[in-house]
């Protein structure tokens, strides 16, 4: 159930996520020009068209490692990206990359990313970095002592009187 509690509260961050995987759609279609030798695609709601050495046009473009870049969701993170209406994008894929590392940068320092991190801080799935000062990593070190290593069984030998056994 805890689990279940834990998924529930991302919920709330979907459109993070969604953002996240259309735009992962951009690099592996811009992967994809790349292993083609395609210099430029053109992108309408319907169709995406890849033109270099051989000419391609189909709703939807599946990668050699199996993803799916669909029109609609193209041209509709396009229109997002470029910030104009257009009947069609023409998108280099330099241009695909430079739009995509735009879009990251103004993911990370924007407040979705932030809520995301606060959620993930408050179900206790947070990556630990360590301790943010110097002052807190000697007061984590002096709340709970340095356990030593203990021997096995066979080899323990009985502790001296300074000793106390570890609980």
């Amino acid at each position: 159930m805890d689990t279940l509690k834990k998924a529930g509260a991302m919920l709330q961050h979907l459109d993070l996520f969604h953002t996240m995987l259309d735009l992962r759609g951009l690099l592996q279609l811009a992967a994809h020009m790349e292993e083609r030798g395609d210099r430029v695609t053109l992108i309408s709601p319907e169709q995406i068209t890849l033109i270099g050495g051989a000419m391609h046009a189909d709703a939807r473009v599946t990668t050699s490692k199996g993803a799916t870049v669909e029109s609609g969701t193209a041209y509709r993170v396009l229109h997002r990206l470029k910030g104009h209406e257009a009947p069609e994008y023409a998108v280099t894929r330099e241009e695909l990359g430079a739009l995509n590392a735009r879009a990251v940068a103004d993911l990370e320092s924007g407040d979705a990313l932030r809520a995301f991190a606060d959620t993930l801080a408050r179900i206790g799935a947070a990556p630990t970095t360590g301790p943010a000062t110097p002052n807190a990593a000697a007061e984590a070190s002096a709340e709970r002592p340095a356990r030593t290593r203990r021997a096995p069984e066979s080899e323990a030998q009985p502790a001296s009187q300074d000793e106390q056994p570890a609980a």
